[in-house]
């Protein structure tokens, strides 16, 4: 993607005429043995592909999705990093909107011949996308670097998962981005309604888990209650990874949103809808009815926390009573341990220079060095992709009650497809989930929703080539 202008390929061409005119006959060189061939590629590479590298002095533009006060933060962490590292590396750190903005920038730079910034954040999708073009370095040649690397105790640190979800089976499974943290998708509950109406604690089972929703919303009585239906892909993905499958292929390149598992759970969640435990709210976010007790159950991403928490203390106060106690559980499995459905960005390295890369690269090791990730998830509400992060965690991400909740099933993780479709084919898996609850058939539907999903990845796979 480096791009030589008119003027310096002919420079080059000039350079090469006048060495072609003025130069003498060389005498033919004797070939190198063998063995020495062999032993010079073994010893380049056990130097890694960035032996002699200098990254001093180089500056990385990092195109990044925070706002608000995160992105004061995170400007001040930033600016730590740029005053310390020994090899003055500085980060400039810009804000480009969504991560859908930054796909729209990202794409138009590439359509245009011109590389985007040195360091990019967004989902594992996206990742595909860059990749037809050759855009992003292999993160493997830096994470195995002997010089600049991972140890094999830093990279057991991480959660698998976490290092997992970013290796792409379309591209011959190189490693597309890093993991510098992640959100769940998880079961809000309330806890002091759950012992109200005779239950000790959260469920673990869909049995479980309908008979509480039932009997608030039976004690309610006017359709409201139960659980507060979820309807976008995380969530069928998460009910799926429930009930013990998965919606994409073994082989990590197709969909399979019609195998037994989804079936099943679609089949529980229709029977919850339709016995009237459960009910859809359509206005928004769910934690208000949360709040208020119109839903003893909800379900969404751990970055709601603080909602919920602002949104459970508001309606007590309105309320004149103290506030409920509330959690967050695992979803409820059928598996013998639970299986978590977590997201997030990346970080991600484009091809520039190979200053530029290790320098973006070094940023990166600092950024997810436990002590700092343990002050990002606290600017940022995100849960940290290491376990030792935890040795560094704040008082007030300690005394978080449901956010450590969230923590104690990080290990538990699964996650979404990464292929190139995947933002058109929530909207169909959204789709087809109120499909469903409608009366359409189960099979039918989910099949549907397969054999389009898979057309539309062959389909944008060969118009993005």
């Amino acid at each position: 993607m480096r791009k030589i202008t008119g003027w310096m390929a002919l420079v080059m061409v000039a350079v090469l005429v006048l060495s072609a005119c003025t130069a003498m006959p060389a005498a033919p060189a004797a070939e190198a043995p063998a063995a020495a061939t062999e032993a010079a590629a073994e010893e380049a590479m056990a130097e890694g592909a960035y032996a002699g590298v200098d990254p001093t002095g180089q500056t990385v533009v990092w195109w990044h999705n925070h706002s608000g006060s995160r992105e004061e933060k995170l400007k001040a962490l930033i600016e730590e990093f740029n005053a310390s590292n020994e090899y003055g590396i500085t980060v400039d750190a810009q804000n480009q909107g969504s991560y859908d903005d930054i796909r729209d920038k990202v794409n138009s730079s590439i359509a245009a011949g011109e590389l985007p910034a040195a360091l990019l954040v967004g989902y594992q999708n996206d990742q595909s996308f860059y990749q037809l073009n050759d855009v992003l370095v292999d993160l493997d040649t830096l994470i195995n670097d002997p010089t600049w690397g991972l140890s094999a105790e830093e990279l057991a640190d991480f959660y698998p998962a976490f290092l997992e979800q970013s290796v792409n089976p379309l591209f011959d499974n190189q490693r597309l981005g890093f993991p510098p943290n992640r959100s769940m998708e998880v079961l809000y509950y309330n806890q002091t309604w759950l012992e109200e109406l005779g239950f000790a604690g959260p469920p673990t089972t869909p049995d479980e888990f309908k008979e509480m929703a039932c009997a608030a919303a039976a004690a309610v009585g006017d359709g409201t209650g139960g659980y507060i239906l979820r309807d976008d892909a995380s969530a069928v993905a998460a009910w799926t990874f429930a009930f013990g499958g998965n919606v994409l292929t073994e082989d990590g390149k197709g969909y399979v949103f019609n195998g037994p598992a989804t079936v099943e759970a679609m089949t529980f969640l229709k029977g919850l809808y339709d016995e009237g435990c459960a009910y859809f709210f359509t206005e928004g976010f769910p934690n208000p009815q949360f709040a208020a007790r119109k839903g003893i159950f909800a379900q969404g991403s751990t970055s709601g926390i603080p909602f919920y928490a602002g949104d459970v203390a508001k309606a007590a106060e309105e309320a004149g009573r103290a506030p409920d106690v509330w959690g967050v559980a695992a979803i409820p499995h059928t598996t013998a341990e639970p299986v978590q459905n977590i997201y997030g960005g990346d970080v991600m390295i484009t091809k520039t220079t190979p200053e530029q890369e290790l320098a973006a690269w070094l940023f990166i090791k600092w950024f997810t060095s436990p002590e700092i990730q343990a002050r990002w998830d606290e600017i940022s509400g995100y849960f940290p992709t290491r376990k030792s992060t935890a040795n560094f965690f704040s008082d007030k991400l300690k005394e978080n009650v449901q956010w450590q909740q969230g923590v104690a099933l990080l290990p538990y993780s699964a996650y979404e497809p990464q292929l190139i479709s995947y933002t058109a084919v929530r909207d169909a898996a959204t789709a087809a989930f109120n499909e469903i609850m409608q009366g359409a058939d189960i099979q039918t539907t989910l099949d549907n929703l397969t054999t389009f999903a898979n057309e539309q990845e062959a389909t944008m796979m060969a118009e993005a080539q």
